[in-house]
């Protein structure tokens, strides 16, 4: 069985706030703050995204074969001064929330 593996950055930014794990548009999981999360999934392509609220990671789309494991690193980019731009960030794919391919 294919693996997506996702870890999250411990922050102070959205802390006790979950963000939503989506495979081509669907909403699949939740990933907790300073969590790793496993999913197993059917070898395939799929489209892979963040979200919080309405605000975005970026998109990846991956080819998973049936004993691969691919993964993801998601956090936000806004650390230190940077929180001060908070409400300018979420209209800002990437920033706010990221997700990064491994």
């Amino acid at each position: 069985m294919a693996k997506l593996v996702f870890k999250r950055d411990s922050q102070f930014m959205n802390k006790m706030r979950k963000f939503d794990i989506y495979l081509n548009e669907s909403k699949t999981e939740q990933i907790k703050d300073g969590e790793t999360k496993e999913l197993d999934v059917a070898p395939g392509e799929y489209i892979v995204k963040m979200q919080i609220d309405w605000v975005e990671s970026a998109t990846h789309r991956i080819q998973i074969g049936a004993d691969d494991t691919v993964h993801f690193q998601c956090g936000s980019r806004l650390k230190g001064m940077k929180i001060l731009k908070a409400s300018s960030a979420m209209n800002t794919v990437d920033e706010y929330i990221y997700l990064e391919k491994k």
